[in-house]
């Protein structure tokens, strides 16, 4: 009986083995896709990485011709500042002039109205006589 039951607990540890074998050949094939799975996926990563890196050099090269024409724009605003503060002096010391010569002109006004009315007088003096 012992022999018989020898026998039974080979086949037993034989269809066993067989499942373990199933088993185990299940797991590496599942192992195997997960394996391809997360491949594709590192791939995936590895090619948006790629991607945005260069975005990243097409967005710093927009950045730095930006930053030049943003120079070149304040140095000409500076420039247009510098002969827009020299007008306005200009103007300041034309202003100051027109002022000098308009007080000039009334005061030459005034007296010319007042040797207009002494000559008109002596031209009516002088037909009176």
């Amino acid at each position: 009986m012992l022999h018989w039951k020898l026998k039974e607990m080979t086949k037993i540890t034989e269809i066993d083995r067989k499942l373990q074998v199933k088993h185990l050949n299940d797991l590496s094939k599942a192992s195997l896709k997960s394996n391809i799975k997360h491949s594709q996926n590192i791939q995936k990563q590895i090619d948006h990485t790629v991607q945005i890196t260069k975005f990243m050099k097409e967005d710093r090269a927009k950045i730095s011709r930006l930053e030049a024409v943003i120079d070149m724009r304040d140095r000409e605003i500076s420039e247009q500042h510098k002969k827009e503060m020299d007008l306005l002096w200009k103007l300041a010391h034309l202003q100051k002039d027109n002022g000098a010569l308009q007080e000039y002109k009334d005061n030459n006004e005034t007296q010319l109205a007042h040797y207009e009315s002494k000559l008109k007088k002596l031209i009516k003096n002088g037909k009176d006589n």
